[in-house]
């Protein structure tokens, strides 16, 4: 079997809304941990440079005139976010971020807005780069568990402490220490009819597990949206890309 690192980051945004292509920033953080607890955190407050609706604010506490106040200038934090991205996929550690395509996504929309390098370029560059997402990987080896696949939600059965959730920080530590749980599992008695996955992961390369887990999100987003399209809506569209979703422009220039 494989020795997990000895250090992960996780990652975690909090934003003005769920629309990757126009939403923004307003909290980041990233926090290593070293043998599965806390060595040091980077946290970013931002302006994101449009209102921050309420539905937004109920969600991580952030209004928008607090945003004006103390938050850094949108264009340097998307340049020092994306910076420290940068050389944790270029050293090779395990990034984990919760639901990766939405907040990767984000972020590169950020970069493309303020002439920042992309995160999809980053993401080509970085040779040894590893993206864990504790989604995928729940989904993978326990697919038939009936619930929510939340981050909240893992944690409680996974067993980790989650007391902030929504706060970037609490959100991005416990998104490494759920993963680490899933890696560590050989099996699972609790599974749902005790059919699980967990071969495909334990023990696993992590450089391989990177390249699996665009397969299996795939396969799971197909599964997706072919239920919807069965059950609730005959023209759903479930995006089937991970860890980030193309530009529309970077999609439209390849056709």
């Amino acid at each position: 079997m494989n020795q997990l690192p000895d250090t992960f980051v996780g990652f975690d945004l909090e934003t003005t809304g769920v629309d990757v292509e126009n939403d923004r920033i307003v909290t980041a953080a990233m926090v290593e941990v070293l043998h599965g607890a806390p060595r040091r955190s980077r946290k970013w407050l931002v302006d994101p440079g449009i209102p921050i609706p309420e539905g937004a604010t109920r969600v991580h506490g952030i209004t928008t005139k607090m945003a004006q106040r103390e938050g850094v200038n949108a264009i340097r934090a998307a340049a020092q976010i994306a910076g420290q991205i940068w050389g944790v996929l270029a050293n090779g550690i395990p990034l984990v971020i919760m639901n990766a395509p939405y907040d990767l996504t984000l972020l590169d929309r950020e970069c493309r807005r303020y002439d920042v390098t992309p995160i999809t370029e980053m993401l080509a560059d970085a040779k040894d780069g590893i993206v864990l997402d504790p989604y995928v990987l729940d989904r993978r080896v326990d697919p038939f568990r009936p619930g929510k696949r939340t981050l909240e939600s893992l944690a409680e059965y996974y067993g980790v402490t989650l007391d902030s959730a929504h706060e970037a920080d609490a959100d991005a530590l416990a998104a490494v220490q759920v993963t680490q749980q899933i890696l560590r599992c050989a099996e699972d008695d609790r599974a749902w009819n005790r059919s699980t996955h967990h071969h495909e992961v334990f023990g696993q390369d992590l450089g391989v597990l990177h390249g699996q887990q665009t397969l299996w999100f795939a396969a799971q987003s197909a599964g997706y949206q072919t239920w919807l399209r069965r059950t609730k809506n005959p023209n759903a569209v479930v995006n089937g890309s991970w860890p980030i979703i193309p530009a529309p422009q970077v999609v439209a220039d390849a056709a």
